[in-house]
């Protein structure tokens, strides 16, 4: 998840500089990786073999969360961009058909 974090914040300072339309959809769509690698913690942290105890668990859980809120920013940011490019706001990704 951090590496993934790391990655959305590299592409959307790439996405600023240049007011790339095209890689602000991009950010856009990258969305679901941060949301499925979400859901992933919450299956590891709740397993029956999870070793670490329910502090780590929770410590886990929610530095996961925090990452997941910082690529929703960078999701806002993609989506404005797109916005001043065509005048208008990009569906927001959980609303796009699968």
């Amino acid at each position: 998840m951090g590496r993934t974090a790391v990655a959305r914040a590299t592409e959307t300072q790439v996405v600023l500089r240049h007011l790339d339309h095209a890689r602000a959809e991009k950010l856009v769509a990258a969305d679901t990786v941060m949301d499925q690698l979400h859901r992933r913690l919450f299956t590891v942290t709740q397993a029956q073999q999870w070793p670490h105890g329910v502090q780590a668990a929770v410590d886990v859980t929610l530095l996961g969360r925090f990452y997941e809120r910082f690529c929703d920013h960078t999701v806002d940011i993609g989506r404005h961009i797109i916005f001043l490019e065509t005048g208008q706001l990009p569906a927001r990704p959980e609303t796009l058909p699968s």
